[in-house]
């Protein structure tokens, strides 16, 4: 009995059956409860209200991470037995809990291997702080030893407190006071002796310790985190004392980091730890004055000024009218502005309004960026009045092929256009360089009437620089496919990777005009590996030279493929282009095509009505009955060839598929190869889950998850019909061994399967102990798994 299948029964068992079926099945509950991840909270939650030592035992030694919940593993803690102390030990969040619910009066907690003797041994730190509040008191008086440089002395007068009161007794202090001669508490040793010397040590204590100060459990804890260097909560912070704390001993620089994580954290602490450590700092204070972006740091790159300013000017520390009349040099701070936050881009439009729209003033202020060392305001001062001006664009570039997103001046010039009004942009159009272009087209998202205005100033050279995008939104390439121009539809084709296929196809059908080089050299040079079905997409272009590289390069596994090749070519450029089609390529002595498909090709284009004779052919060849004889017949010698038909632009007859399948079932791997395909119906897709297994190693998982992603199949469909019935639940509910696989939202459908329980089995613990023996061995669906054993026993 396998713990998928315990963890399965137990999250879907009635909650009046758990008890007794934990009884019932007591050695893999127990195996469960140690060694098992992600623990069912409906046997947690009886277990922990069981009380049962034995088990409350197995699951405090499960150390796993994943294991169960948090807030199990402190109402176990708060049971206090002793025997679960070491193990509840190694999990931080609980430590305090276990001492807060043990009782120093049972022997265990001191037993040999228990936890105050392992405590007392370990040479680990970090793991001692609960314990200065009791109850055991050598291990308040260990704690102290630790913790008192790093604790303020109300705390540590709190913990001599508590010290007292476990019964440590005055010579506890005498003994302590040896040990912290050095700490950071000037006079805390004698203080302890002068108390252990009084006749009421604790009142002598107490009336020494300040009031008000320090007496928050979570604010002390808060203190010990800062000072190792992590942050507990977002609690406030009482910074008066603090600052007391820093002057008594002063923070590390990580600790000062960590402190700045507060927006109201005293300037004067906060730069303490960026002038330590500046790129940790910026990367991590809440906020940060604005001296650090005009100080040394900056200029000499020492910590990320892009980032500072992406969190600083939105949140408003960082004040964007001074970064602009302040900071240098302007490239560095025009660079790493938040240009998504509107405040800011109102702030750059205000500085830039000077410029007007006067193309020299904005080509000049390009032209100084790269060696201009003076604030943003400044530069625009200089671009208005210089006496060197530029009329042109400086140092024109053409358009990157395939396009890169601009980067040092081009990056900062694109955001500064960005921000200038409408009518501006418009006029700055004709002095754009073709990089410049590309750069607004592709990256800079302009408005419609800026987009008409960048064409008909630019012509077909400015779609071409858009077309050369690795990767566009589908809107902008069914704008660019509609316009319909055979250089554009190339550079679409050769360089943007995000394509549909359905597109693909239109990139390649010129109707019968040459491409050129343009498109031909990157389509010869695809690799077939990755990229067949690209080259198959030409098909349907009518291209001879488009045709010829297809025929050449990829071999066609249907004939209805190559016939459409043919009947396009000849339907778009007629019989002479297909007769130069079927000859040999230069250099070779033989056509690639199967002599067949030569023969019936040349006696149709030697006969009177050839093209009718070829259509008739290829529809023959696309008869749902040669389809399916085909598929079968590729099944036996090459694998299912579902993908050829589709790639080669055929269509599936699925009805007719349907029907061959119920009478001469497919082979599996045909089966499911029809499955993966996004529009296999649904009546199929249910027929291949009741005929096959649910199989992780196969193509089951892709081809159900993809049609449970697209809502053809049902969690319900899934629970109801596939098999076997264990690993029909752990795919839905992403456990066991389909773990790494099941992460979309369809996931975890157990109401469906509770349901199903409830009907068959109800509260019937033998019922479900039959269940859980036949399970990781049933090869029916899970309707059927509960049927049978509420069949054997009665």
């Amino acid at each position: 009995m396998n713990q998928t299948a315990v963890k399965t029964a137990f999250r879907l068992a009635d909650p009046s059956a758990i008890p007794v079926l934990i009884a019932r099945l007591r050695t893999e509950v127990l195996s469960l409860l140690r060694e098992g991840d992600e623990l069912p909270d409906r046997l947690l939650e009886a277990v922990l209200t069981s009380g049962d030592r034995e088990l409350c035992a197995a699951f405090a030694g499960n150390s796993g991470r994943t294991a169960c919940d948090p807030a199990f593993r402190l109402r176990l803690a708060a049971l206090g037995h002793p025997e679960n102390g070491c193990a509840l030990w190694q999990h931080g969040e609980v430590r305090a809990a276990v001492l807060a619910a043990a009782d120093p009066a049972d022997p265990g907690w001191y037993a040999p291997g228990g936890l105050v003797e392992t405590l007392l041994k370990s040479e680990v730190k970090g793991m001692l702080a609960p314990a200065l509040w009791g109850p055991f008191p050598e291990l308040v008086a260990r704690a102290l030893r630790q913790y008192a440089r790093q604790l303020p002395l109300p705390v540590v007068l709190d913990a001599c407190d508590v010290l007292l009161a476990c019964g440590g007794g005055a010579e506890s202090l005498v003994s302590l006071a040896g040990d912290v001669e050095n700490t950071a508490h000037p006079g805390l040793a004698e203080l302890l002796r002068e108390a252990a010397a009084a006749p009421d040590p604790a009142s002598f204590l107490r009336g020494r310790r300040v009031p008000g100060e320090w007496d928050a459990p979570d604010a002390v804890a808060q203190l010990r985190g800062i000072r190792a260097g992590s942050r507990l909560s977002d609690a406030p912070l009482n910074w008066y004392l603090v600052r007391r704390e820093h002057e008594r001993w002063p923070f590390t620089p990580n600790a000062l980091i960590t402190l700045s994580q507060w927006p109201d954290c005293p300037e004067d602490l906060a730069m303490a730890g960026f002038r330590a450590y500046p790129r940790t700092s910026a990367a991590h204070a809440a906020q940060l004055p604005m001296e650090v972006l005009l100080g040394r740091e900056a200029r000499a790159g020492r910590f990320d000024v892009a980032a500072l300013l992406r969190r600083g000017v939105p949140e408003g520390w960082l004040p964007v009218e001074r970064i602009l009349a302040e900071a240098a040099p302007a490239r560095s701070f025009l660079a790493a502005l938040p240009y998504d936050h509107e405040p800011t881009r109102r702030a750059v439009a205000e500085l830039l309004a000077p410029l007007g729209s006067h193309p020299t003033r904005w080509l000049t202020l390009y032209a100084s960026l790269p060696t201009f060392e003076g604030p943003a305001a400044a530069l625009v001062t200089k671009a208005c009045s210089s006496a060197e001006r530029h009329t042109q664009w400086p140092q024109p570039l053409d358009a990157d092929i395939p396009a890169k997103k601009p980067d040092g001046p081009r990056a900062i010039f694109q955001q500064l256009y960005s921000c200038a009004p409408e009518e501006v942009q418009l006029t700055l159009v004709p002095h754009l360089d073709m990089q410049a272009v590309q750069h607004l087209l592709v990256f800079g998202n302009p408005s419609k009437r800026l987009y008409d205005e960048v064409v008909a100033v630019h012509g077909t050279a400015a779609l071409k620089a858009h077309a050369s995008a690795s990767s566009l939104p589908a809107q902008d390439r069914e704008a660019l496919l509609h316009i319909d121009e055979p250089g554009v539809n190339a550079r679409l084709y050769a360089n943007c990777r995000n394509i549909t296929p359905t597109e693909r196809v239109k990139t390649l059908a010129s109707q019968g005009r040459h491409y050129g080089e343009e498109l031909i050299a990157p389509l010869s040079g695809l690799d077939l590996g990755n990229y067949r079905d690209w080259v198959a997409a030409g098909l349907g272009s009518g291209d001879i030279e488009v045709a010829r590289v297809i025929v050449h390069r990829i071999k066609l596994q249907t004939e209805a493929g190559r016939l459409r090749l043919a009947i396009e070519l000849w339907e778009r450029q007629g019989p002479d282009t297909v007769r130069k089609l079927m000859d040999p390529a230069c250099g070779e002595d033989h056509h690639p095509w199967p002599v067949p498909t030569q023969h019936a090709v040349h006696k149709a284009l030697d006969g009177p009505d050839g093209l009718d004779v070829l259509r008739r052919r290829l529809a023959a060849e696309e008869s749902p009955e040669q389809v399916i004889a085909y598929l079968r017949e590729q099944t036996r010698t090459h694998g299912a060839g579902v993908h050829w038909i589709v790639s080669e632009g055929g269509t599936l007859p699925w009805a007719e598929l349907r029907r061959a399948h119920a009478t001469d079932p497919f082979t599996d791997e045909l089966l499911w190869a029809l499955t993966r395909e996004p529009d296999c119906p649904r009546a199929m897709l249910l027929d291949a889950l009741r005929e096959k297994p649910l199989d992780r190693q196969g193509y089951t998982a892709e081809s159900v998850g993809r049609a449970l992603d697209r809502g053809a199949l049902t969690p319900d469909d899934v629970l109801r019909l596939a098999h076997p019935a264990q690993q029909a639940f752990d795919f839905l509910t992403g456990t066991g061994s389909w773990r790494r696989i099941t992460t979309q939202a369809w996931a975890r459908p157990c109401a469906l399967a509770a349901k199903l329980t409830a009907e068959h089995l109800g509260a019937d613990v033998e019922a479900w102990a039959t269940v859980l023996r036949l399970m990781p061995e049933f090869h029916g669906t899970l309707p059927e798994l509960l049927a049978t054993a509420g069949a054997v026993v009665g």
